[in-house]
């Protein structure tokens, strides 16, 4: 008598659920441990009535002017893009960041489950 998981799309969609539930777990537990940090690179100050904001050195106008006079606007976006996907993988955006890779895993799996299942002499 075959058991529950003996056929192989059977175990590839638990594989899939079991990512999922794993994935979601230590999503959690950073979510729970993050601890935002402010930025301790300070590339200058704002004053917006009367009070004063710490500008991050990443996010400073003047340093993307330079760099689009040295490299142009692609070095730019190229730059934004780095930036952003670099603060993925800190904080409370890396929780948010392990959620989504193993929901778009578990999505894979039960994808080429269904497909190991249809039968191709049908």
């Amino acid at each position: 008598m075959p058991g529950k998981f003996s056929t192989p799309h059977s175990r590839l969609r638990l594989a899939g659920v079991i990512v999922l539930l794993v994935g979601l777990l230590a999503a959690l537990c950073v979510h729970i441990s993050a601890a935002d940090s402010p930025d301790t690179k300070v590339g200058g100050y704002r004053i917006v009535n009367g009070h004063a904001y710490a500008v991050p050195f990443d996010s400073s106008s003047g340093e993307e002017q330079q760099l689009e006079r040295l490299g142009g606007k692609a070095a730019v976006w190229t730059y934004r893009f780095d930036r952003w996907l670099a603060s993925l993988w800190h904080g409370e955006r890396l929780a948010c960041t392990l959620a989504a890779l193993s929901a778009i895993t578990m999505l894979a799996c039960f994808h080429v489950a269904g497909l190991m299942a249809v039968d191709p002499d049908a």
